[in-house]
C-alpha cells in the first residue's frame, strides 16, 4: 500500500463529500490529474468538487448519491443538507446542453482542465476573498490509492478537520445559479474545433492551460472557430493515399501484371500448359497485388501568416481559419507541417511531424495570438530564407511555403529568389475593398491564389473560396516533386503586369508572327 502524506490523506478523505459514483479507479486519476493542472494555475479547488464535475463531462453517471461508506457517517445536519442541494444541482448540471455534448465529444484531458477553470474559478475567488491563496499539494495519481478507496474512506475523512470543504460546500450551493450560468455560456463550437483536433493540438502545461481559457474567452477567437468550422468538416474524411505493391506485406489491394509465383491467381493454372506459357511470357496473367502505403519524398509544408495591422477583421478570421484547415488536411494526408505567425519578427515556430504523433500545432495559440510589432519584411523574409535552406540542405527535405497575407507586403526580390531556390512558394494574397495587386515578386512565385474583399464579406463565397484554396493547395502537395512548378494567376482576378523579361519575349513573339505571315502572304497578325 502506498503511503501519504498527511496533506495527501486530507485531499484523498475529501471525496467523502464527492456524489458522483466512479467504479473504474482509473476515471479518479483522472480527477487527480485534473485537480493537479489546476493547483498549477494556482486554483486549489477542493478535490471532491474537481472530481464531481470533470467526470460529469467524461462520463455518464448511474447514480448521483452519497459513498455507501459515507452512510455510517456522523455528518451535522446542516452539512447533510448541503449535500442534498448540491446532489440537485450535479443534477441540473449534468442535463445542460454543454455537458451532454461534451460527454459525447470525448473532451481530452486539457479541455476539461480548462471547463473547470472557467467555471470554477471566479466561484472559488469569491469564496476565498481578498488574502493570501493557500498552495495546494498534488494529489497522487497512482491507481492502487484509488483501487478499493471505499474500505478506506471513513478512516481518511475523519482523520482531518472538514469545515474548509464544508464551508465551500455552502458557498457553492448558495452560487448555484452563477455556477449553472457560467457552464451555459462556454461555447460549444469552441470546444466542438479544439476536439476535431484532438489531444496533439492542446498543450497540457500551465501556459497551455491559459492559452485555452483565453481562447473561450475571446470574441475574436470565436469568429475564427466559427469559420473553420464551416470549412473543417470537409476536410475530416481525408485519408494518406495508398498503392500496390508486388512483395508480401499487408493484405491485398487488387490485381496486377506482375508479381511473384506465390501470388498467382489460381484460376491462371486452369490453363492448358502451352497456352499458360505463352500468357506468362508476355506478362498476361494476373496476380494478386499487396497493400502499400505510398512513399512519397519528404515534403514538408511551412505556413506563414502576416498579422500586421492590414491583416486584422474579416482577413484575419480568413486566413486563420483556413491555416486551420489546410493544417488539418495536410495531417490527415501524413503531412509534416510547420506553422508560425509574422509581422516586424517571426514568432514561435509549430512543427505537427507525421511521424512524432505527441507533437502538433497549438490550436489555442493559433486562436488567440495578437501581433502588434509593426512590420519588416525585409527582416523576416531574409530569416525565412535561412530556415527554409536548412530545411531543404540539412534534413533534405522539399519545402513548400505558404505565403498568407496582404496586397501591400512588399518583399525585396533577393529575399524572394533565395526562397525559390530551396521551397515551392505559395502566394495567398488578400486584397482591399478597392485596389489591385501589384507586387514586384509576384512571377517569380510558383501559384498565387487572390482573395477580394467582396469574397469576405459575403459567408458562403467566403467559405467556398477557402476550401478552393485548400483543395487547390493539398492537391498540389501531391503533384509537386516532379519538376519545377510555373505561376499560375487564377483568370479573372487581376492582371499581373508582366516583367521586363515577359515583355521582351512577346515582342520577339509578335515579330516572329509577324514574318511568318509575310512568308505565307497572309495579313500581318492574322493566320495563313
Amino acid at each position: 500500500m502506498i503511503s501519504l502524506t498527511a496533506e495527501q490523506s486530507r485531499d484523498v478523505g475529501s471525496l467523502g463529500f464527492s456524489l458522483v459514483e466512479a467504479d473504474n479507479p482509473m476515471l479518479a486519476v483522472r480527477a487527480a490529474q485534473w485537480r493537479n493542472s489546476l493547483a498549477r494555475v494556482g486554483l486549489a479547488v477542493p478535490f471532491w468538487c474537481v472530481h464531481d464535475l470533470g467526470l460529469l463531462l467524461v462520463h455518464a453517471p448511474s447514480d448521483l448519491r452519497l459513498r455507501r461508506s459515507m452512510e455510517k457517517a456522523s455528518l451535522p445536519p446542516e452539512v447533510q443538507r448541503g449535500l442534498e442541494s448540491w446532489k440537485k444541482l450535479l443534477h441540473e448540471i449534468a442535463q445542460t446542453e454543454m455537458v451532454e455534448k461534451s460527454r459525447s465529444w470525448k473532451l481530452s484531458d486539457a479541455l476539461v482542465v480548462v471547463v473547470l477553470l472557467r467555471v470554477l474559478g471566479p466561484v472559488y475567488e469569491r469564496h476565498l476573498g481578498p488574502g493570501r491563496r493557500p498552495v495546494a499539494v498534488p494529489v497522487p495519481v497512482d491507481p492502487e490509492v484509488y483501487s478499493g478507496l471505499d474500505a478506506r474512506l471513513l478512516q481518511l475523512f475523519s482523520a482531518s478537520d472538514r469545515r474548509a470543504d464544508a464551508s465551500f460546500l455552502f458557498h457553492l450551493v448558495n452560487e448555484s445559479v452563477r455556477l449553472l450560468t457560467s457552464i451555459e455560456q462556454i461555447d460549444l463550437d469552441t470546444l466542438r474545433l479544439l476536439g476535431m483536433f484532438g489531444a496533439d493540438a492542446t498543450a497540457a502545461s500551465a501556459f497551455g492551460a491559459v492559452d485555452l481559457l483565453n481562447v473561450l474567452e475571446s470574441p475574436d477567437a470565436n469568429d475564427v472557430v466559427n469559420f473553420s468550422l464551416d470549412l473543417l468538416p470537409s476536410v475530416l474524411e481525408t485519408r494518406r493515399a495508398t498503392g500496390a505493391q508486388t512483395f508480401s506485406t499487408d493484405g491485398y489491394a487488387g490485381l496486377a501484371r506482375r508479381g511473384s509465383l506465390d501470388s498467382l491467381m489460381l484460376s491462371e493454372l486452369a490453363y492448358d500448359e502451352d497456352l499458360f506459357d505463352q500468357r506468362y511470357s508476355e506478362n498476361e496473367v494476373f496476380y494478386y497485388s499487396r497493400d502499400k502505403t505510398r512513399e512519397d519524398e519528404r515534403r514538408c509544408h511551412y505556413l506563414c501568416v502576416d498579422t500586421t495591422a492590414s491583416m486584422r477583421g474579416q482577413r484575419s478570421v480568413f486566413a486563420r481559419g483556413l491555416a486551420l484547415t489546410l493544417i488539418k488536411k495536410l495531417q490527415l494526408r501524413g503531412e509534416d507541417v510547420f506553422f508560425r505567425f509574422f509581422d516586424s519578427r517571426l514568432y514561435e515556430l509549430h512543427q505537427a511531424r507525421a511521424k512524432k504523433k505527441a507533437q502538433g500545432v497549438d490550436i489555442p495559440y493559433v486562436l488567440s495570438f495578437k501581433g502588434e510589432h509593426g512590420r519588416n519584411y525585409a527582416k523576416v523574409f531574409g530569416l525565412l530564407a535561412n530556415e527554409v535552406a536548412r530545411l531543404a540542405k540539412r534534413e533534405k527535405k522539399s519545402v513548400t511555403l505558404y505565403l498568407v497575407t496582404h496586397a501591400e507586403c512588399h518583399v525585396p526580390m533577393d529575399a524572394i529568389e533565395r526562397l525559390r531556390a530551396h521551397a515551392q512558394l505559395y502566394g495567398i494574397f488578400m486584397l482591399p475593398s478597392s485596389g489591385e495587386l501589384d507586387l514586384e515578386y509576384l512571377p517569380r512565385l510558383h501559384k498565387v491564389q487572390i482573395v477580394t474583399q467582396a469574397a469576405l464579406e459575403q459567408r458562403e463565397e467566403r467559405a467556398k473560396r477557402a476550401m478552393d484554396i485548400v483543395d487547390d493547395a493539398a492537391g498540389d502537395a501531391h503533384a509537386k516533386g516532379k519538376g519545377e512548378g510555373r505561376t499560375s494567376i487564377p483568370p479573372g482576378r487581376r492582371s499581373v503586369p508582366p516583367s521586363s523579361e515577359n515583355e521582351q519575349r512577346l515582342a520577339d513573339l509578335e515579330a516572329a508572327e509577324k514574318e511568318l505571315g509575310q512568308l505565307l502572304g497572309a495579313p500581318p497578325g492574322g493566320r495563313p
